[in-house]
């Protein structure tokens, strides 16, 4: 496109309305564009200037987490849990604690308890059963697969 040649608008393509980042975006862009004089505009639609991006100063990419005391002696409900045998038990514990152990102190408590257990889950029943499959759950399907291995005749 050269000489400002008229644009056929019915060859453009459609799309939906912008995000709102790209909304703002567009129209920063078009009061940049405004900005400049006829020549500068002339240069970019010949291809002999160019607009360039410079991003910003780096933004944080994670968000500070607050830890608001629970009131629940974390390390006490992990000492609780692993001294649990069967993954019954474990489960009929923490439903037992249910309205305590609310989703942060389910994590904390996953924590504590070790590499076993995954703390990511992002509801109750999501950690409680990570908490399961973590600790009784692990220690049931270790003992099976070893078939006692380690038991001394």
């Amino acid at each position: 496109m050269t000489d400002f040649e008229p644009v056929d608008i019915d060859s453009l393509p459609t799309s939906p309305l912008p995000s709102p980042p790209l909304a703002i975006a567009l129209q920063k862009a078009v009061a940049l564009l405004e900005s400049l004089s006829r020549e500068q505009l002339e240069d970019i639609a010949s291809g002999a200037g160019m607009l360039v991006y410079r991003p910003g100063p780096a933004r944080p990419m994670r968000r500070e987490v607050v830890h608001r005391p629970s009131g629940v002696d974390v390390a006490a409900a992990a000492a609780d849990i692993n001294r649990l045998v069967t993954p019954s038990e474990v489960a009929d514990y923490l439903q037992s604690r249910s309205a305590e152990f609310t989703v942060p102190v389910l994590k904390e408590i996953a924590r504590a308890l070790g590499p076993t257990v995954n703390s990511t889950g992002r509801t109750k029943a999501q950690l409680r059963r990570d908490i399961v499959e973590g600790t009784a759950g692990f220690r049931v399907r270790s003992a099976a697969m070893s078939g006692g291995a380690w038991a001394k005749p």
